[in-house]
């Protein structure tokens, strides 16, 4: 929990922040003038000062989603290292889910092999460029340790994706760690994928931090068996500028995310929804003719695009026409209030559906990127989603 106070014209509002959640409180007439500023304003940014153990008082800056009465919902925020930090021109990302996607296990261990020692110094592996809200952006995963700070560095840092800033400010701070974000829930498949840390730089020296939703400093991942030989540089980049082209809270252009489940939703009617959700959205960018055609009902898409990727099948005792069609029939028995959670739970048919339905629309994602059949069959070979 973090107090402080927002610096609003001359005055100060007390305030406490309780995750994302920011409750306000003073008797002075300006917190009253400040919610009638502000009530009918959404995205908007506040500044102020936050109070640590000590008596040093670090500067704080709010990016506000929305304000209801005396509280305020955040988007994120950013704790400076101390009044006189410099501007950060950079952005770090740890997340032990990035260090499964890069690799960072597999590449220690043929460092040591090779006799040279990771923590003698910070090593670039990967750089991966992208373009994002017209700017480019040149994305760096090194690790590593910088031997000048001495026991000041952090000893449990593995690898970190550095991003130089372009605009220097907190939304685009925010928009990229969404997309980040997003890029490790794709490739790991995993909804609950999240950051360690995410530091602000001034030339390399740390001036602060950036906290969102998405951080999680007991964070842990355990795909790292899974990239064993994931070619990063090969699938990496498009992945990546793919997501990059949506980076607001609504994906209109780039690959869905909305269906991929963690170990409590996996096998539900919600998620079963969203699958399908995904589906169309993808069939509607591959094939936009026939997705908006009545005469070309969801049957005969999920039909086609099965029959598309006939491997799919061939652990199934269904054809394409039985598939689609039972999917079509689950969709309909959730919507018409036959299907219950517990249904999904103990019904080994419908997880085969669902996981059958994971692996096309993983490919049609691939496919919508820009990968070629034989790219989409060794990324799914790689990843484990044969």
């Amino acid at each position: 929990m973090l107090k402080g106070f927002i610096l609003y014209k001359d005055n100060k509002i007390p305030f406490v922040i309780d995750g994302f959640r920011v409750e306000l409180f003073s008797d002075n007439s300006c917190l009253s003038e400040f919610i009638n500023e502000y009530r009918s304003k959404s995205d908007f940014i506040l500044n102020g000062v936050c109070l640590g153990l000590s008596t040093n008082r670090r500067p704080i800056t709010l990016y506000v989603e929305r304000i209801l009465a005396d509280t305020l919902y955040l988007h994120c925020y950013i704790i400076k290292m101390s009044s006189d930090s410099p501007q950060p021109n950079t952005i770090g990302f740890e997340s032990p889910y990035l260090d499964d996607v890069f690799r960072y296990k597999y590449i220690y261990l043929d460092m040591i092999k090779g006799g040279v020692s990771p923590d003698s110094e910070p090593k670039d592996m990967y750089t991966i460029p992208f373009k994002m809200n017209n700017c480019n952006y040149q994305s760096v995963y090194h690790i590593g340790r910088d031997a000048r700070l001495g026991l000041l560095e952090d000893f449990n840092k593995k690898g970190e994706l550095r991003i130089s800033l372009q605009n220097k400010d907190i939304q685009e701070c925010n928009d990229l760690s969404v997309v980040i974000n997003r890029l490790s829930k794709f490739i790991t498949s995993d909804s609950e994928s999240c950051f360690k840390r995410i530091t602000l730089y001034n030339n390399g020296i740390n001036c602060g931090w950036f906290y969102s939703p998405s951080v999680i400093e007991t964070a842990t991942s355990a795909h790292d068996v899974t990239f064993c030989n994931f070619e990063v540089m090969r699938f990496v980049p498009k992945i990546l500028n793919n997501l990059a082209i949506d980076s607001g809270s609504k994906i209109v252009n780039s690959i869905p995310l909305g269906h991929i489940g963690n170990i409590k939703s996996l096998f539900s009617p919600q998620r079963f929804i969203e699958q399908i959700t995904a589906f169309e959205y993808l069939y509607d960018k591959i094939d936009p003719s026939k997705a908006q055609n009545t005469r070309f009902p969801l049957k005969s898409e999920l039909k086609e695009q099965l029959e598309k990727y006939p491997d799919l099948l061939s652990g199934h005792r269904l054809s394409s026409e039985d598939a689609s069609n039972e999917i079509k029939e689950i969709r309909r028995k959730i919507t018409h209030g036959y299907e219950y959670w517990y249904d999904f739970c103990n019904n080994r048919e419908i997880q085969r559906i669902m996981t059958l339905l994971d692996m096309l629309i993983k490919r049609m994602s691939m496919n919508y990127i820009g990968f070629t059949d034989e790219e989409i069959n060794d990324y799914c070979q790689q990843t484990g989603w044969l």
